[in-house]
């Protein structure tokens, strides 16, 4: 079911949900200027039918969400946090499991660390932090940047910018291409598919460049979150070519109540294909975050419940490959 929600400095955000919605909720908080529609439908029914209500959304600035003026958009990722915390308590929420990709976990961890009552659990995706919307300026925490892949990606698009709708959707299909890494399927099919949707859905403004600047502006995490006491499941690819394996090593040693998986051949972004995966680890991760009210973890300095365990996709049942 779609629904616009309404946020406290009066914007309208696009909602979709999926199963029921007595069932515990997860909000899933996409990255960047991604769209909410990235992520994908066969996730969202897996969780669902697993017995959860799944809501994604659109930022401000994408998708069918309000466009503001890029002249005055001075916002950060703690504006991004306040706008998911609206999505929740606009829907009637009292609380929910935050899924987090890329950027979009970082707003989950400011999300955590702001409104910490709204939320139950963390699963944080691909995610750091400390990032930059600028690929070429280095963490200022000394994480490791983006690597070459990416870089060059970059690089082609600025020396060589698309100037017509077709040149456009090829360039953004590459730069899938490059987010997803060699190590994983993919398909140009559902890609491409995936970019004429937004495309369509973004009516022909693109503001996503406010989200690169919002990065910007929002200070390293890496002191605060240890602060976070809820159960949290890092999940990071070993070729991740924009946020390296330190990133997720990094989080997951620094919350207080986190593990984290590593998974092989995973690089920015999960495809498709591996929905199943992907379902396994959160549905895990929540039947385990039940043990845990939100609060009452304690820190590690503290014999707090941490679990900081490295693991492989080889952990994941089977079936769920």
């Amino acid at each position: 079911m779609e629904r616009f929600v309404r946020t406290r400095d009066d914007l309208m955000l696009w909602t979709e949900s999926f199963g029921r919605s007595a069932d515990p909720a997860i909000l899933l908080v996409m990255g960047g200027p991604a769209q909410g529609i990235t992520w994908p439908d066969a996730l969202c029914r897996m969780l669902a039918d697993s017995g959860y209500r799944v809501v994604r959304y659109d930022h401000r600035d994408v998708g069918l969400s309000t466009k503001t003026d890029s002249r005055l958009s001075c916002y950060d990722l703690s504006t991004l946090a306040g706008d998911a915390a609206d999505v929740i308590t606009g829907l009637g929420l009292a609380s929910a499991h935050v899924v987090g990709q890329s950027a979009g976990g970082i707003v989950a961890q400011l999300l955590a660390l702001e409104e910490p009552s709204l939320v139950r659990s963390l699963v944080l995706l691909s995610c750091s932090p400390d990032a930059n919307g600028d690929v070429h300026l280095p963490p200022l925490t000394g994480l490791p940047g983006p690597e070459r892949p990416l870089l060059d990606h970059v690089a082609a698009l600025n020396d060589n910018p698309p100037t017509t709708r077709a040149a456009r959707v090829a360039a953004a299909v590459r730069g899938w291409r490059v987010l997803v890494g060699a190590g994983a399927p993919f398909s140009e099919t559902y890609w491409r598919d995936l970019v004429e949707r937004s495309m369509r859905r973004e009516a022909g403004s693109d503001l996503g460049s406010n989200h690169l600047r919002a990065l910007d502006r929002t200070p390293p995490l890496t002191a605060r979150i240890g602060a976070i006491r809820v159960p949290a499941l890092v999940v990071h690819g070993r070729r991740d070519t924009v946020f390296p394996l330190a990133h997720g090593e990094t989080l997951a040693r620094e919350i207080a109540a986190a593990r984290l998986v590593v998974v092989d051949e995973l690089g920015h972004i999960f495809p498709p294909q591996w929905c199943p995966l992907v379902h396994g680890l959160v549905t895990r991760h929540l039947r385990e975050a039940g043990a845990h009210p939100a609060g009452q973890v304690r820190s590690p300095g503290a014999g707090g419940t941490s679990d900081r365990r490295g693991a492989t996709a080889a952990d994941v049942p089977p079936a769920a490959l």
